[in-house]
C-alpha cells in the first residue's frame, strides 16, 4: 500500500485538470442530453460483466443498468457532445466516507475485449483498483492517449503491443495539455511487473521519463532505452535488475547520454566496477545505492560539473576521496557504507552548493578543520560517524 493515500490525492487533483481540458476538445464527463451509441452501451454492460465490485452499493459501477439507455449519463463515462461516442472511463477507486472513516471502492476482475467496441475512447483510467495485468488488446485502442494504471498489483509482462498506441501522451496522467502524437512520459511503478525491460523503445522516440520503480523487473537495460534521444528521467530503482552496471551505462550510451537528466538505479542487484558516468553531460542526479558496485570513486567522477545529487550509499566502492572541487554544482553527496579510506580532502571546501555531505560507515581517518567547512555555508547535514575522523577547530 505504499504511496497509495498520496497517489489517490494527486489523481482528485487532476481530475479537475482534465474536466477542464476535456472541455476544450467537447468531452462531457457527465452529459445529460446525449444519447449513446446502442452498441457502445452494449460493449460497456458487456465489459461490466467482467469486473468485480468490492462494494456494490458504493461502487460507480451502479448507475450501469439496462434499464437506463443514456449511457452517457453513467457515472465515470464520458462522451463526445457531438456525436454521443463514449471518448472516456474514469473507473479509479473512489474515496467514500462512512461512521469509520474514509475507504477505498476498488474494483477487480478481467478488462474484457469488449472495449474494443468503444473506437473512439481517448481517455482510460483503472487507477487505484486490483487489475492484475496489462491487457494486450489496449494497444489496439487506436484513438486512445491517456491510460492510467497506477496503483495496482499488475504482474507479468509488459505487452508489446502497447507501441501501437501511437497517440498516447501518458500512461499514468494528462501532465501535457497539447495532445502529441508520442508518448512522452511511460510510469508503471508500484506495481508487480516481473518481466525483462522490453526492448521495443525504439517505436517511442518522443519518451522523455519513464518510471518502473518498485517492480520485479529482471536482467539488464536494453539498448533501446540508450535510443532515446529526449530521454531526461529514467527510474528504474527497487528492481531485480542484474549483471555488471558498466554494461548497463553502455546501452544507455547512444544519443540518451546528451539528454539524460537524472538517473534512478538504486536497490537493484547490479555489480561489477563502478563506471564513468562522464560521458553523460547533462546529468544532474544520479542514484546508485545498494548495489554491489565496486572501483574508485575518484576514477569515475572526476569532472562532472553539472551534477547536484550523487548517492552512492552500501555498495563497496573504494579508495580515496581525491579532488571533489570539479564537482562545482553538488548539493547532496552520499557515500555511507563503502569502503573509502584516506584523508577527507581540504577541497571540499570548494563545495559552495554542498547541503548534505554523509561519508558515514566508512574507513576515512583525519583532522577536520576550518579549511574543510569554510566555504560550506548552505551546509545543514554533515554526517562522518563510524570512521577515525576528529575535529580541530578554533574556539570562535
Amino acid at each position: 500500500m505504499r504511496g497509495r493515500g498520496l497517489h489517490f490525492h494527486f489523481h482528485l487533483s487532476l481530475a479537475l485538470l482534465f474536466a477542464l481540458i476535456a472541455a476544450s476538445f467537447g468531452i462531457s464527463v457527465k452529459n445529460q442530453s446525449v444519447r449513446c451509441i446502442a452498441a457502445e452501451r452494449r460493449a460497456l454492460l458487456d465489459f461490466k460483466k467482467g469486473l468485480i465490485n468490492y462494494d456494490n452499493s458504493l461502487n460507480l459501477l451502479v448507475s450501469w443498468t439496462s434499464k437506463e439507455e443514456k449511457c452517457c449519463k453513467w457515472k465515470g463515462v464520458g462522451c463526445d457532445n457531438t456525436t454521443g461516442h463514449v471518448v472516456m472511463l474514469d473507473l479509479r477507486s473512489r474515496i467514500t466516507y462512512g461512521i469509520f472513516g474514509g475507504s477505498l471502492t476498488v474494483i477487480s476482475g478481467e478488462i474484457g475485449t469488449s472495449l474494443l467496441e468503444l473506437k473512439h475512447l481517448s481517455h482510460l483510467d483503472l487507477s487505484l483498483n486490483h487489475f492484475y495485468q496489462i491487457a494486450d488488446f489496449i494497444g489496439s485502442l487506436s484513438d486512445l492517449t491517456y491510460h492510467n494504471l497506477s496503483s495496482n498489483p499488475l504482474t507479468g509482462f509488459i505487452p508489446h503491443q502497447l507501441v501501437n498506441l501511437s497517440r498516447l501522451v501518458d500512461l499514468t496522467f494528462p501532465l501535457l495539455v497539447n495532445i502529441s502524437r508520442n508518448l512522452v512520459e511511460l510510469d508503471l511503478h508500484h506495481n508487480q511487473l516481473s518481466s525483462l525491460i522490453p526492448k521495443s523503445f525504439d517505436n517511442m522516440p518522443a519518451l522523455e521519463r519513464i518510471n518502473f520503480e518498485d517492480n520485479s523487473l529482471e536482467g539488464g537495460i536494453p539498448k533501446s532505452l540508450g535510443n532515446l534521444c529526449h530521454l531526461k528521467e529514467l527510474n528504474l530503482r527497487d528492481n531485480k535488475l542484474s549483471g555488471p552496471l558498466t554494461f548497463a551505462v553502455t546501452n544507455l550510451s547512444g544519443c540518451a547520454k546528451n539528454s539524460l537528466e537524472i538517473l534512478f538505479l538504486d536497490d537493484n542487484n547490479f555489480n561489477g566496477s563502478l563506471p564513468n558516468f562522464v560521458r553523460f553531460s547533462s546529468l544532474r542526479e544520479l542514484t546508485v545505492a545498494c548495489n554491489r558496485l565496486s572501483g574508485h570513486f575518484e576514477d569515475n567522477f572526476g569532472n562532472f560539473s553539472k551534477i547536484t545529487v550523487s548517492n552512492l550509499d552500501k555498495n563497496r566502492i573504494t579508495g580515496p576521496l581525491l579532488d571533489l572541487s570539479k564537482l562545482s554544482s553538488l548539493r547532496k553527496l552520499s557515500l555511507r557504507g563503502n569502503q573509502l579510506e584516506g584523508l577527507l580532502p581540504v577541497n571540499i571546501g570548494k563545495l559552495s552548493q554542498l547541503v548534505l555531505l554523509d561519508v558515514s560507515n566508512n574507513s576515512l581517518h583525519d583532522v577536520i578543520s576550518e579549511a574543510h567547512l569554510f566555504n560550506l555555508t548552505k551546509l545543514r547535514y554533515l554526517l562522518i560517524s563510524f570512521n577515525a575522523l576528529s575535529f580541530n577547530l578554533i574556539s570562535n
